[in-house]
């Protein structure tokens, strides 16, 4: 009598079985938490537009963007477009990549660090990587005040992930602001034109 086939046939049974035992069994990486809802209204300085129908090309533009409810105080001559979206939605660099989609226009924002004379190798550091890392070019303006401009340089967005690509305020703010040892426990605060809902949290209608 051949034994040889119901012996092979359990052994796989039972190899299928530990398998199946293991899988079941092995830890299961947890799903990353989805970020809290984090919405601002920030200013992005944009040089080069004169004409209403520039304006109006960028605002509907930006207008389109996922998290976005609100666009307002651009002007031909203004200098600066406010924009209320959700920075844990869409990175700060999407914005102004769609502001330079719609044509040859410089968009920046500012910053100012009060305490950089006293630490300014750290922070020289820390720009020129952020610069590196995040395709954006910071100058300083005033050095005494520690008065800086930064420059959004041109990006290609990925589609399934906005804000993966770029610069978002949090990658200056945290290594800045954060207590030590995560940061240097300084003052980082944007500077934003006079007026407006500055710095407050975004809500209304896109314009």
């Amino acid at each position: 009598m051949n034994f040889r086939k119901p012996i092979f046939a359990a052994a796989i049974l039972l190899a299928t079985a530990l398998t199946a035992t293991a899988t079941d069994d092995a830890p299961k990486t947890p799903a990353k938490p989805a970020l809290e809802p984090h919405p601002v209204t920030r200013a992005f300085y944009v040089s080069g537009v004169t004409t209403e129908e520039q304006v109006k090309k960028i605002t509907e533009a930006i207008s389109k963007l996922s998290s976005v409810t609100a666009v307002s105080e651009m002007t031909p001559s203004s200098g600066y477009v406010r924009v209320a979206f959700d920075t844990h939605k869409i990175a700060s660099h999407l914005i102004a990549q769609t502001i330079t989609d719609q044509g040859p226009y410089t968009v920046t924002i500012k910053f100012q660090v009060p305490e950089y004379k006293d630490n300014a190798e750290k922070l020289d550091a820390l720009f020129a990587k952020v610069s590196q890392q995040r395709h954006v070019k910071i100058e300083p303006t005033d050095k005494e005040k520690g008065d800086f401009t930064l420059t959004y340089l041109p990006i290609r967005p990925d589609p399934n992930d906005p804000r993966k690509v770029g610069f978002n305020y949090g990658h200056l703010g945290h290594p800045i602001h954060d207590p030590p040892p995560k940061g240097l426990g300084l003052t980082y605060k944007q500077i934003e034109p006079p007026g407006g809902a500055a710095g407050k949290k975004g809500k209304g209608k896109k314009s």
